[in-house]
């Protein structure tokens, strides 16, 4: 009868698995053994109430009568504990408590506490430096016997019930003499207080008549990170910087209209034909022209061209124009792009005309695949144009030669300037460079530098630029005229101004990876934020001008605290906490209010509340001091109370992270209306799995995207896809950073063990372009996102282990149910357009620079060549139980109206394709450590 007791309570079968029991203990009794009996039936359990002691239409009860003789039994409903002793009745709960237990395990990564706020954490309890889908609990509870009371028992099996609540094993019995890992010391005193004494040793004391009470404060508080009050304190000392200024300087010049205009005047009096380049618009470059003929009476012809994608503006404007007649076909033979030392791909010509053939059939009605390009390592000229096979025009746009920012390679950017002919012969070539290009280089050349002498750089600390900055950010104003012009193709556009934020961001990050690379011979990966202010002058003519700051970042030791003590007042309540912070002790008064609030965007504190399916969790605190939320969504949970770890093996469990890239705009409301979704129309769906959503995870960036779409709301904003430092914050997840940010997925990871990790992302929904950087995107990417090549795409990992079988078969496998979720659908057609862009204008003239790996439908990546290798990659770091780990790639930087529309809805249909795998997959179980558990990783079917 004792082995049977926990199979009646608990029916295997049942996802829920929650003890209803009432134990009617009477009050002349105090049963040791219970202790026990109540941790055994918390590792039972994976959600439990406070009610065992209090009778509440509970389906069970256990009864106790004195008898010749100590067994139980049982009648219907009711066990009976018949007994001669306390202690016989004591060695029985403990005997019944034990039994089918196995040996303690030293496989699974022990837990551990280092501070107070670690007996209840965000994970359960104790302090784990590595995420397991099993934890261990191995503890011992000292009861000082002359404290020993009913009503103290009683707490006391309520803080044992708790702790195996979290625990998947448990070296039972937790009332010994034997060693333990973990050890709780209850003991009279005059004063109450919970102690951490030691590492891995909490003393509890306090009066007779107040340790109850102390108890059961202690044992039914819930974490911050679930709402409650245990380690808000902690939580509130996280660091926010506060940023004063390290530098200013403004700079201004003259326009390049200007420059140009006061060069013609310099030049021979003489008849000459001029070619002129300006970064403009065609409207300005018109007005332009006709100033240059009122001023220069000896120029005979002026044609003013564009200096920013000369090439198309040059076949759009004045090549095809010329031609009489219909034609049926175009040719484009561009020059190879390749220099020596020149960070340009062989189609950077070619780029530099996109989307030229769209424009055509546009204006023309010739259909986009008869205009095709070829490529020529021996043309003398850069553009040779073809109509029917009929040579028509060469162009040599004008070009400067400009150091990249490693300061070893070359680019070569079209530029602003003139040539002079003389009777068709050139007589002369000035290259003035663009307004970008003089300020770009000033800045480069001359402000970085400054900065850089400014900054407190300790080439001895192997953290500074990777767990903290050099600098809280830099902000860049700069104001100019140039092009900015919407194309009637999708939401493409052509923009000086965006392709100069796009250098002045990516450049300065790699100019401090380079610093990086010089001083300590690592990238600087976290140097600050850089933050472009990119502002639109209307008057060719007007001087340019900019504003640089440089804001210091203030270094603070990032300490963590330390809570020893906590005292409590004659009611039990929390009172007073005596946290370390390093060596200073600070002493505070109890306040139950987090300080940090979340961003509210997309309604994330509120949408929820009356979802009986949603549980908001305060993650962590970001670097600037907001609180990122995480959504449990599962079967309605009805205990404050629950196992994440114990409901994964239950159910499966996915977890979708959106807003990494906050520039990314679909994700977030894409994975906010799946979920209201699937709980008001599909809650079915939550009968077989666990659904854990980080909505936002980088608010810091979202703040940078605020601020920068108020005057460019249409721009890609990559300055807004890193933290508020200008980091990738996966790079420092599992450290110990002043990034909140990176905490949460490692935080869900130890807490609920998923099967699946998803991560939701985006690429550009149009051309990326840096004239700076070899034109394409820098070369920080090992693959090109000149261009979109999908209009939703995957990319999976597995991991080189030996579950890397399972993995790549479950890859394999939901690569096929994406791929059919997405035929016959719009975004089938739109990923084939999309593919067809990418081919013709990359992929076919560098197909390791622009790789399609292609499935009908959609393109899904499985190979390793476009999979991050760093440890944070959680299929990597746990290929043990970890069965899928997928990146979505949604072309939405940054999208509007329609497009934004459909952008979500492509998101949703390749996150419920990743949701229908998982439904179709059942839950195997097989023994473990004398118990069963799901068999991990999961095998999709």
């Amino acid at each position: 009868m004792n082995s049977k007791i926990f199979s009646i309570l608990f029916n295997k079968n049942e996802t829920l698995k929650k003890p209803s029991l009432f134990i009617n203990l009477p009050t002349n009794l105090v049963p040791i053994g219970l202790i026990d009996f109540c941790a055994r039936l918390g590792l039972e359990s994976n959600e439990i109430d406070f009610d065992l002691f209090q009778a509440s239409n509970q389906q069970y009860s256990m009864e106790f009568l004195q008898h010749s003789s100590t067994f139980i039994s049982q009648n219907g409903s009711i066990f009976t504990l018949y007994y001669e002793t306390e202690s016989s009745l004591s060695t029985l709960l403990s005997t019944i408590a034990s039994e089918g237990m196995a040996e303690t395990h030293t496989d699974i990564p022990s837990s551990y506490y280092e501070s107070l706020s670690h007996l209840w954490s965000a994970y359960g309890t104790g302090e784990k430096d590595e995420a397991h889908p099993h934890q261990h609990l191995s503890v011992k509870i000292n009861l000082q016997q002359e404290i020993m009371s009913n009503a103290i028992i009683k707490e006391v099996c309520y803080l044992a019930l708790r702790l195996g609540l979290y625990a998947t094993s448990v070296s039972l019995p937790v009332v010994t003499e034997d060693h333990r890992q973990f050890s709780i010391d209850i003991k009279q005193g005059t004063e109450n207080f919970m102690e951490l004494s030691s590492r891995n040793v909490i003393q509890i004391c306090g009066t007779k008549d107040c340790l109850p009470t102390v108890l059961h404060s202690i044992a039914k508080e819930k974490h911050v990170s679930e709402g409650g009050l245990f380690g808000v304190w902690e939580l509130n000392e996280k660091q926010v910087n506060v940023a004063d200024l390290l530098y200013e300087t403004t700079w201004e010049d003259e326009s390049e209209a200007s420059y140009i205009l006061n060069a013609l005047q310099d030049e021979p009096n003489k008849m000459l034909d001029a070619e002129i380049y300006l970064t403009a618009s065609k409207k300005n470059r018109d007005e332009y022209c006709l100033d240059l003929y009122k001023k220069f009476s000896n120029l005979k012809t002026i044609t003013v061209r564009s200096a920013f994608k000369t090439g198309l503006y040059w076949i759009l404007e004045e090549v095809l124009p010329s031609v009489s007649g219909h034609f049926e076909q175009v040719k484009i033979i561009c020059k190879d792009g390749v220099n020596q030392n020149g960070l340009e791909q062989h189609n950077r010509w070619i780029m530099e005309l996109y989307p030229v053939d769209e424009l055509i059939e546009m204006q023309y009605g010739i259909p986009k695949e008869n205009v095709q390009f070829e490529l020529s390592s021996t043309q003398q000229h850069i553009y040779s144009v073809y109509v029917d096979d009929l040579l028509i025009a060469e162009l040599n746009p004008l070009i400067s030669e400009l150091d990249y920012v490693d300061g070893q390679r070359k680019v070569y950017p079209t530029t602003a300037g003139y040539r002079l002919f003389e009777d068709g012969k050139l007589v002369q070539e000035n290259a003035i460079l663009s307004d970008r290009e003089r300020f770009y280089k000033t800045y480069i050349n001359g402000f970085l530098p400054q900065i850089v002498g400014k900054l407190n750089i300790d080439v001895t600390n192997r953290d500074q630029g990777q767990l903290f900055p050099l600098f809280d950010r830099i902000e860049i104003d700069f104001t100019s005229s140039g092009i900015e012009e919407e194309l009637n193709v999708k939401q493409e556009a052509n923009s000086s101004f965006e392709a100069l934020y796009e250098d002045l961001y990516f450049n300065t990050l790699d100019y401090f990876n380079e610093l990086g690379r010089r001083l300590v011979n690592q990238p600087y990966q976290a140097p600050g934020g850089i933050i472009p202010f990119i502002h639109i002058e209307e008057n060719i003519y007007k001087p340019i001008k900019s504003v640089i700051r440089a804001y210091k970042w203030h270094e603070k030791t990032n300490l963590v605290p330390v809570t020893k003590r906590i005292l409590f007042n004659q009611e039990g309540q929390f009172e007073t906490v005596e946290m370390y912070l390093g060596n200073y002790l600070k002493v505070m008064k109890m306040n139950d209010n987090l300080k940090y609030k979340i961003k509210n965007v997309y309604q994330l504190s509120t949408r929820y509340q009356n979802y009986s399916e949603v549980k908001l969790n305060y993650g962590d605190i970001s670097y600037k001091g907001n609180v990122i939320p995480f959504f449990e969504v599962t079967e309605p949970i009805t205990s404050d109370f629950y196992s994440g770890l114990k409901k994964s093996d239950e159910k499966h469990t996915i977890v979708f992270e959106a807003g990494h890239h906050p520039n990314e705009v679909s994700s977030t409301p894409a994975i906010l209306e799946l979920m209201e979704d699937i709980i008001c129309h599909h809650p079915e769906i939550l009968k077989k799995i666990n659904i854990i959503i980080i909505p936002l995870s980088n608010p810091d960036g979202y703040e940078i995207m605020e601020s920068l779409t108020k005057e460019h709301p249409k721009w890609k904003h990559h300055a807004a896809r890193f933290n508020a430092v200008g980091l990738e914050f996966a790079y420092v997840k599992f450290q110990e950073s002043v990034f909140g940010e990176a905490n949460v997925l490692p935080l869900i990871l130890k807490k609920w063990a998923p099967d699946i990790v998803i991560d939701d992302h985006g690429i550009p929904a149009r051309e990326w372009v840096q004239p700076f950087a070899g034109y394409a995107c820098p070369p920080i990417f090992p693959v090109s996102y000149t261009l979109p090549s999908a209009k939703i795409y995957g990319i999976g990992r597995y991991a080189d282990y030996d579950t890397r079988e399972v993995q790549a078969t479950n890859l394999e496998r939901v690569a096929e149910k994406v791929n059919m979720i997405f035929e016959g659908t719009i975004f089938a057609q739109e990923n084939a357009y999309w593919r067809e862009r990418y081919y013709k204008y990359g992929t076919k003239w560098d197909p390791q620079k622009y790789p399609i790996e292609e499935m009908g439908n959609i393109n899904f990546y499985r190979s390793m060549e476009v999979t991050p290798t760093y440890s944070s990659v959680s299929i990597l770091r746990y290929p043990q139980w970890v069965a899928l780990d997928i990146i979505s790639e949604v072309s939405d930087e940054i999208v509007y109206d329609e497009e934004l529309t459909s952008c979500i809805e492509a998101h949703k249909l390749f996150n419920q394709a990743i949701i229908e795998a998982a439904l179709s997959t059942k839950v195997n179980k097989i023994k473990q450590f004398g118990r069963y558990f799901k068999k991990r990783p999961i095998e999709i079917r």
